[in-house]
């Protein structure tokens, strides 16, 4: 949410934005829009962005189906397209795991004797 609290070009967010994104995007009347906390309209902004990001996510993925489809009578007898085969995007892929727990566990077994 820090990185949507401020513009791309590292501008502070100020009042216009915040009433430029309530009254225009969020489409709040003015009343209720000054009559939100602070904490509320941000809760109210990031709720629209995470929607917004959703509907995107759906867009592309429809999308990369729809070639798939359109590529499937092009590609060689028994073979299949799949649409991961096309393209993954960045929300698809797996987490890069942070080590070997298990590796960690031993080598501190080893160290402490097997004391725990």
């Amino acid at each position: 949410m820090q990185a949507r609290k401020k513009k791309a070009k590292g501008k502070a967010l100020t009042l216009d934005d915040c009433i430029k994104v309530g009254l225009g995007q969020l489409r709040l009347s003015p009343s209720s829009f000054y009559d939100m906390l602070f904490s509320d309209f941000l809760l109210a902004a990031q709720g629209f962005y995470d929607l917004e990001e959703q509907r995107q996510r759906s867009d592309w993925e429809r999308h990369r189906w729809t070639a798939t489809i359109l590529l499937s009578p092009h590609s060689k007898k028994g073979q299949k397209i799949k649409p991961h085969d096309l393209c993954i995007f960045p929300w698809e892929k797996k987490p890069k795991s942070k080590g070997n727990n298990a590796l960690l566990k031993s080598t501190l077994n080893a160290m402490n004797n097997g004391k725990t």
